[in-house]
């Protein structure tokens, strides 16, 4: 008589699998609505436009792909690939380090120098400066918005930070005071 376990094994599993949803199966997180990564850009423009700042705000998913990128009239030339970049860098970076801002991700890369020379001297779209800030749905990382155009970083940062606010409603801990 043959006992056949793996069979029984593989049965087993593939239930289990079935029966979980879908997301739980692939480990797939929430997506980042289209409609709250238009908000986020229309507020970051107007709280940079308030202060008299003209930016490009890119916002993007976990993969990196942008869901909304928009250039403020009179906003420098090199503002979309920044503000994209920023987004991009702590869209994939911020969940690693636990940062929900860029310049928090700057300072905790700040103590292993010699790892941040090794991703600026090759052809990436990684940027560390300040200026970008993680959305979250559910307290969970979904994808990230970053700012470009005023006079510093920092003030970029503000911008994204608030746009985030806006739309996740609560204040964000990470951002700069």
């Amino acid at each position: 008589m043959k006992h056949r376990p793996r069979r029984s094994i593989t049965l087993a599993v593939s239930l289990a699998l079935i029966a979980m949803p879908v997301q739980a199966q692939a480990g797939m997180t929430p997506d980042l609505p289209l409609s709250a990564s238009l908000d986020a850009v229309g507020e970051a423009i107007r709280v940079c436009d308030a202060r008299g700042f003209k930016v490009t705000v890119t916002v993007v998913d976990l993969d990196g792909i942008i869901k909304v990128q928009a250039r403020s009239d009179g906003s420098p030339i090199h503002s979309q690939q920044f503000s994209f970049r920023k987004a991009y860098t702590m869209a994939s970076m911020g969940p690693v380090f636990r940062v929900d801002v860029s310049s928090a991700l700057v300072k905790a890369l700040g103590a292993s120098p010699q790892g941040l020379s090794n991703v600026q001297s090759g052809e990436t779209p990684l940027l560390f400066l300040p200026g970008a800030a993680l959305i979250r749905v559910g307290g969970v990382p979904v994808g990230a918005i970053g700012v470009s155009g005023a006079p510093s970083s920092l003030e970029d940062e503000t911008c994204a930070v608030a746009a985030v606010d806006k739309i996740e409603g609560v204040p964000n801990p990470g951002a700069p005071k």
